[in-house]
């Protein structure tokens, strides 16, 4: 057997894969554009194989930290697409990738119900994300259960908001407004991971107080027949300053004429969450309130997304994740 970095020419070969022992209607096997734009660096692919007799038997992809901005130092990676056609195979591909890599901090969001195990019995420090929401003030909703439903409260409006819609605009964000978090980012990230992104359109917000920059926001729409929902997939400033988005987000719900806004999110504190004006989705449990996650297909029914992280790096830096992260806001279907 033998372990390698998966070789463009190998693509095929990895489509042969998945067919066999993943999902014969993944993505990947449909969209190389997509996959390419996700894993493709400089010769390889992204993605360690195991091979035996020129077959491979297992797959663990990773999406380096530094991936949309190579200025950023290189903390560590997201692991991504893990699948073995044995379970022997899988955990010695595993532990052979860790070998090769080296990094400090090892992030696994979205996993499934496997790999979450598999987590924990690496003492990765594991959770799952807040999910935090709000709806708009429309009387009946399609997307939501119950349909009438609405925790919508009106306040004054306030624009302390920008739609960043170039290039330009984005390079030009205070590089104070970065520090905060793990994993790294900058605005060179915001330009190709969202700004350029081949299929998903997203909307970059900048968030101000007194004409000083201190926030930016990203929201992708999701849809499903006529209705639609806005999802914030990521944030970058200090914790403290997500509660200044309350504003925005009530703009945005109507702007975009969505029946709800969410979040899911890891690390920042409850009471700025609560503050911005979203409510955790716990708070509703006596009624079941249902906000779906999935749209690729549509699916009514919340999601619980688990994360597991292992870092051996001593920082003051708070770790954060977002939909954005990884791989968990990709596309499904084209």
């Amino acid at each position: 057997m033998k372990i390698e970095k998966l070789k463009k020419n190998n693509y095929k070969l990895f489509c042969n894969y998945l067919l066999k022992n993943y999902n014969k209607n993944h993505i990947f096997l449909k969209s190389k554009k997509l996959f390419d734009w996700q894993y493709f660096f400089k010769k390889n692919y992204n993605f360690y194989i195991l091979k035996k007799k020129n077959k491979i038997v297992a797959i663990q992809g990773f999406i380096p930290l530094n991936y949309y901005d190579n200025n950023l130092v290189n903390e560590g990676y997201f692991l991504s697409l893990w699948s073995s056609s044995a379970a022997s195979y899988g955990s010695k591909l595993f532990f052979e990738f860790q070998k090769k890599i080296k990094k400090k901090i090892l992030i696994g969001l979205g996993s499934s119900e496997q790999s979450f195990v598999f987590q924990k019995m690496l003492n990765f420090n594991c959770g799952y994300f807040d999910h935090y929401f709000l709806t708009s003030e429309k009387k009946i909703k399609n997307l939501i259960i119950p349909k009438n439903f609405s925790n919508f409260k009106k306040t004054k409006n306030k624009i302390n908001f920008e739609l960043l819609k170039n290039e330009r605009q984005i390079k030009s964000i205070n590089s104070k407004v970065f520090y905060n978090q793990i994993p790294s980012k900058s605005p060179t990230y915001l330009i190709n991971r969202y700004f350029k992104h081949p299929v998903y359109s997203y909307h970059i917000y900048s968030l101000k107080i007194k004409k000083k920059e201190i926030g930016i926001f990203v929201f992708r729409v999701c849809n499903f027949k006529s209705s639609n929902a806005l999802r914030i997939v990521d944030f970058i400033g200090s914790n403290e300053t997500f509660s200044e988005g309350r504003y925005l987000f009530k703009f945005a719900l109507k702007n975009y004429d969505a029946e709800y806004i969410d979040l899911y999110s890891v690390g920042i504190p409850h009471k700025f969450l609560s503050k911005s004006g979203l409510e955790n989705i716990n708070k509703y449990k006596n009624i079941k309130i249902t906000i779906p996650n999935y749209f690729e297909p549509f699916f009514k029914k919340n999601i619980v997304l688990p994360y597991a992280y292992k870092n051996s790096g001593n920082t003051k830096k708070t770790i954060r994740f977002f939909k954005g992260d990884s791989d968990l806001d990709r596309p499904n279907l084209l």
